[in-house]
């Protein structure tokens, strides 16, 4: 399956789990326990280790309805609460079938109810792509607090785009590999701690 990124809603107690070898993100309820997942009941959605959604590739799951979105995926990202779009969720899609890798903003449903033959697909609220935004492989994306999306190029370096899709900045690393990429203020914690 090569799980390869996770992100936890702490507002729902969710987990969502990048799943690369099914070009799919699940849903996982997090309040489940050991016990509960075993008789596929109990925890706060009452479906125990079930899965609580899906969502990429509805022929994964045997869905006729709904479009196939991801061609390989990595770093399923929540929004917090002190960026714009607090509360959707961000991944990259690296587009290994179509050679072209494109970065989504997707509104989540209320209730988790994935039915067959049903576009159960959630709704797209931002998308960016370019020619030349393509890698295969690992890469990344996070929303800034200017509201700007940092996409993490992963054979490449960085891009930052605007909300209307405008490239602002590129950062191209020498023979590096980036998985992914967070932006600190100098003065944040993170950075003063480094004692730089």
């Amino acid at each position: 399956m090569h799980g390869n990124g996770i992100s936890q809603d702490v507002v729902h107690d969710l987990i969502f789990i990048s799943v690369n070898g099914f070009s799919e993100v699940w849903v996982v309820d997090h309040s489940t326990s050991t016990e509960e997942a075993k008789i596929n009941a109990g925890g706060n959605y009452n479906k125990g280790g079930d899965l609580l959604y899906r969502c990429g590739n509805p022929s994964a799951y045997e869905n006729p309805q709904g479009d196939r979105l991801f061609f390989k995926n990595h770093c399923p990202n929540l929004l917090k609460n002190n960026v714009p779009g607090a509360g959707d969720f961000m991944i990259f899609n690296n587009g290994v079938r179509i050679k072209q890798s494109k970065v989504y903003e997707f509104k989540m449903p209320e209730t988790f109810n994935l039915q067959p033959n049903t576009n159960n697909e959630p709704d797209i609220v931002w998308s960016f792509t370019d020619p030349e935004l393509f890698y295969p492989s690992i890469s990344g994306v996070v929303r800034l607090k200017n509201g700007n999306t940092l996409i993490c190029k992963g054979g490449y370096g960085f891009w930052e785009v605007t909300s209307d899709g405008e490239v602002v900045r590129k950062y191209k690393g020498d023979n590096v590999s980036f998985r992914r990429g967070y932006a600190y203020r100098v003065d944040s914690p993170e950075i003063v701690n480094l004692g730089l």
